[in-house]
């Protein structure tokens, strides 16, 4: 871990650009909201001037998140001391000097109390390092990024994952870059800002996506019917196991029917008839795809030109070598440990790192107000700032 302090890492992630997309902590189905779309706004500006201040060296989400939980007194005169914040503050500025105290306080506790639950030195020593940027398919320097989130604070980190997924997604579709892959499993755990722009683009910049959840209606509650919809229209290739209910209904409509023959006997004291007829019925049935046995799947995949495939959509079971996969087991390897916080003396020293690493993003942000406050008191024409109510 190179000076934890800087935060070189989580600078390539919060660049602080204009427009730039925050992290969509609120709702994101009632996106347009004013008590949804303020803190958005809020952090954003904070985000930005954490760009401007000092090149961007306290650019970090933990610095960000600590600037926000300073008294609003402090943030707005500094903020508004840089023209480039201007339009952001707006609507802010215009409550805090028109009285509306209890406006603003709903405006920022609408930001803080759901970014203070993310306060934490472990999240904070991730987020705050120098160790590699973000362009994992970068042909200068490939790189392979795992990251897993925690279920007993799924909701805590996976905006944290979502704020480096979001990260990632721009950087690494580009012309240019190496063939790549972004596999994410229990995609509803975390929020994944710009993913049905990436499905629909990254292709040809040979960029794959492969998505897991366990139901459509897990997508559904979590992203909301219409980003989900387009998710799931989206996707050129469909692997399904055992699903029911709406999501069965939905692949077999998405696999398409078939025209099938009916024969009909008909007996009776004199004569047996026989009729026969055609009739479209489903290629794969919900009721099939809800009865599937463990190793059966059903699915369709798409084709390039001059890679036709005539069978696209199958229904057919894994046979899986037991003893082939056991023979790769035994050669598997243990990953090399890339940084020891064992010392010499058997002693764990993470958790000093840790908190020396949370203390010092606190007294940063102690000390980046104090100068701030005091560069706008020594400027005449900013000095006004300082005794607005």
């Amino acid at each position: 871990m190179l000076e934890p302090y800087e935060g070189k890492l989580s600078r390539t992630v919060l660049r602080g650009e204009r427009g730039s997309n925050a992290p969509a902590l609120p709702d994101i189905q009632k996106q347009g909201d004013f008590f949804v779309e303020s803190p958005i706004i809020l952090l954003a500006s904070i985000i930005w001037y954490l760009k401007l201040y000092k090149g961007g060296i306290y650019c970090t989400f933990p610095h960000a998140i600590e600037f926000l939980n300073r008294r609003y007194e402090d943030i707005f005169p500094i903020l508004s001391s840089y023209p480039e914040l201007e339009n952001y503050l707006s609507p802010f500025m215009d409550a805090w000097q028109g009285g509306a105290a209890d406006q603003l306080q709903g405006q920022i506790a609408s930001a803080k109390i759901p970014l203070s639950r993310m306060i934490s030195p472990q999240l904070y020593w991730v987020m705050s390092g120098n160790d590699f940027t973000l362009d994992i398919n970068n042909p200068q320097a490939p790189k392979i990024l795992c990251v897993g989130n925690n279920p007993d604070r799924q909701n805590i980190y996976g905006a944290a994952l979502g704020l480096y997924n979001s990260r990632i997604v721009k950087l690494i579709n580009k012309k240019g870059m190496l063939k790549s892959g972004v596999v994410i499993d229990e995609l509803p755990t975390i929020y994944f800002k710009g993913l049905d722009n990436l499905i629909a683009t990254a292709r040809s910049n040979k960029v794959a996506v492969c998505l897991g959840f366990q139901d459509f209606s897990q997508l559904e509650r979590d992203y909301g019917k219409p980003e989900a919809a387009v998710v799931m229209n989206t996707v050129g290739n469909i692997f399904s196991g055992q699903v029911v209910g709406s999501t069965a209904k939905t692949l077999s409509e998405r696999f398409g029917k078939v025209l099938q023959k009916r024969q009909s006997i008909s007996i009776n004291r004199q004569d047996v008839s026989t009729s026969i007829n055609t009739q479209m019925d489903s290629l794969i049935p919900p009721s099939k795809i809800s009865g599937l046995s463990q190793g059966m799947f059903v699915g369709a995949v798409s084709d390039n030109f001059g890679e036709r495939i005539e069978q696209k959509i199958f229904h057919a079971e894994i046979v899986v070598d037991s003893e082939k996969v056991k023979s790769e087991e035994k050669a598997y390897k243990q990953l090399p440990i890339v940084t020891n916080f064992i010392d010499e003396n058997g002693d764990d020293v993470m958790e000093s790192a840790i908190q020396t690493n949370y203390r010092a993003i606190k007294e940063q942000v102690k000390k980046i107000v104090a100068e701030e406050k005091m560069r706008i008191a020594a400027d005449p024409e900013l000095r006004h700032l300082l005794d607005l109510k």
